[in-house]
């Protein structure tokens, strides 16, 4: 069982989320959701990015809507969808996506270039030509089809994807030791280029710089073994 988040505009969408968290319920996951918060478009920011982060996969539909802005703590003036899908980036949760099919019907009412919100559809459909250049999407046109295509992607994620099968606080200790390895190895090839710079330095003023140099890289590198010691390499 994964801890998933998904994520989507609420009106339009509605029928196709309510058909994704019921397969995804039956295959046993956590679903968190918008109806976890409150049935609208606007609901708090930093506690659904905040529990973006807490999942192990994203799942994210976009149809033809780019959706709620909101005004505080939002200086790029992005959607709530759009800044989920980010921060599932930057929290590096592997990201499935699926947009509605251009041939299948779809009402104007659930269109912003047929309503003129959001600069008459040009942010949605930026938003969707990135998401097609970023990551492999899937096309879905009914409730029905959707869930068969989450379902599946679901499934092949957890079976291919080590950090999404992991618990999120497994996940984060995996990060933060991969981030320290390579900061240990960047201070190694440091020390190797000052100690060898040192034995070639005639200068009395010159090698007590480099001695201090190497002092304060043997510190740092102790410290970064340190803190690999209390994650515990290989997490």
């Amino acid at each position: 069982m994964a801890r998933i988040y998904l994520s989507a505009t609420y009106s339009d969408l509605k029928p196709s989320r309510d058909a994704v968290y019921r397969i995804l319920r039956m295959l046993r996951h956590d679903v968190v959701s918008m109806e976890d918060y409150v049935a609208t478009d606007a609901y708090p920011l930093h506690q659904c990015l905040a529990d973006v982060a807490d999942s192990q996969v994203y799942v994210g539909l976009f149809g033809w809507r780019y959706g709620y802005v909101p005004d505080k703590d939002n200086p790029t003036q992005r959607s709530i969808t759009e800044l989920e899908y980010r921060k599932a980036g930057v929290a590096g949760l592997p990201r499935l996506v699926f947009l509605t099919d251009p041939a299948a019907v779809w009402p104007d009412e659930f269109k912003d270039a047929y309503t003129g919100e959001a600069e008459a559809g040009q942010r949605i459909a930026a938003l969707r030509a990135e998401l097609g250049n970023e990551t492999l999407v899937s096309f879905f046109r009914t409730p029905d089809h959707l869930s068969g295509l989450v379902s599946v992607a679901v499934t092949r994620c957890l079976e291919t994807h080590p950090l999404a099968h992991s618990k999120p606080r497994s996940r984060l200790l995996a990060i933060k030791s991969q981030t320290l390895e390579l900061r240990l190895k960047a201070l190694v090839e440091d020390y190797q280029a000052a100690t060898e710079q040192l034995a070639y330095t005639l200068s009395a003023v010159d090698q007590n710089k480099l001695k201090r140099q190497i002092a304060r890289i043997e510190q740092d590198i102790s410290q970064v073994e340190n803190e690999l010691d209390g994650l515990g390499r290989g997490v």
